[in-house]
């Protein structure tokens, strides 16, 4: 059991909340799957993929994987570059056809059974781009119910839906039988089977080892989503790719190591979570790490206890970190403790900061 290796990886997350079409009801939820599932997988304590390396559409890039055109040069270069994993998610309403295929709906998507295969996105392209990949393992989630509105009858779906989902040397996780609909919630933040499926990787269990592998989250999501109501979620073609993880299990030791912690802070930090930034560079910098010291202590002075973050900016200093001595130098100059200044200036230099030897200059002149 093992996580993928992040820079031989690659995503892509397609997922469409609107659609013109009065008989394919908007999904709120998709829109908000699609965002936070790339914010674990590109997290360190989840798949820790580069953020290059998982494409999904952006409010800001809101013109991009919207057609099959887009969708298809971003599918196809990921799966030319994947060597370790290729993840595919699809979030939308999935479609059966007059002539039997599955489709995956698009923002334009008709309903009209003859015009499925005009506007959809034949699920045959995905699959095929998928059994020619190159890498290792090929993980394809569908978070989408088969309609055979559009050949229909709804009794043939189930066989008809059942035929197209295995993908060779790909495990294929559904959210729902092909006979029955998925779930989506118009007052929940995310779907029944994405948002079950984030909170996992978020929270973990204690029913699981210290990785969530791709069987272990078919088998959770499996108990879980039944005794809440939902469909039993499916699980295709597994092979040894069902042994991959997706994540550590938070559940079983949370994120144990100090540089993964800084990293998840920074995370945090960039996306607005202040709070959930300095627990991690809390703990982190009990754990010894002097750059999380040195964050804390600028967090905590920018949130005005100027106090803790004095003690933890001279722990910074005192375990070796640079930037934390030139500061504590720096500071000292300002407030007038100059043997001080010199002290921390002079390890500053001697760790290569070079705008202390400057400074230190300055100091020794004014000392005389």
């Amino acid at each position: 059991m093992r996580l993928p290796d992040p820079l031989r990886s690659r995503a892509v997350l397609l997922g469409f909340d609107t659609f013109t079409d009065p008989g394919l009801p908007d999904l709120p939820a998709v829109a908000r799957n699609v965002a936070d599932l790339a914010g674990v997988l590109t997290g360190p304590s989840g798949t820790d993929l580069p953020e290059r390396y998982c494409a999904w559409r952006r409010e800001a890039t809101g013109a991009e994987l919207t057609d099959p055109a887009s969708i298809g040069a971003r599918l196809v270069s990921a799966a030319r570059e994947a060597e370790d994993l290729l993840f595919v998610y699809y979030a939308g309403h999935g479609l059966v056809g007059p002539d039997g295929e599955l489709y995956l709906s698009l923002p334009g998507t008709r309903s009209e059974p003859d015009l499925v295969p005009w506007t959809a996105m034949p699920f045959g392209l995905v699959r095929r781009t998928l059994a020619d990949a190159r890498a290792d393992n090929r993980v394809l989630v569908l978070d989408c119910c088969f309609s055979g509105r559009a050949i229909g009858v709804m009794t043939g779906t189930a066989s008809v839906v059942a035929g197209q989902l295995g993908v060779a040397g790909t495990c294929t996780l559904a959210s729902s039988p092909a006979n029955r609909p998925s779930d989506a919630p118009l007052d929940a933040r995310y779907t029944a089977y994405t948002g079950e499926l984030l909170a996992l990787l978020r929270d973990g269990t204690a029913d699981a080892g210290e990785f969530l592998t791709l069987q272990t989250i078919h088998e959770h999501l499996a108990r879980a989503l039944p005794a809440k109501g939902h469909p039993r979620p499916e699980l295709r073609g597994t092979h040894t790719v069902g042994r991959l993880a997706l994540a550590r299990n938070q559940a079983h030791s949370g994120i144990s190591d100090p540089e993964a912690m800084v990293k998840e802070a920074t995370r945090l930090e960039r996306v607005g979570d202040d709070a959930g930034a300095a627990h991690w560079y809390r703990k982190a910098a009990t754990a010894g790490r002097s750059d999380a010291m040195r964050e804390l202590g600028r967090l905590l002075e920018r949130d005005g206890s100027r106090a803790e973050a004095a003690l933890w900016r001279r722990r910074a200093g005192e375990s070796g970190d640079p930037t934390a001595m030139y500061d504590l130098g720096v500071s000292s100059w300002h407030t007038g403790d100059l043997a001080q200044a010199e002290n921390w200036l002079g390890q500053a230099a001697a760790a290569g900061v070079p705008e202390a030897a400057e400074d230190l200059e300055r100091v020794r002149r004014r000392r005389g």
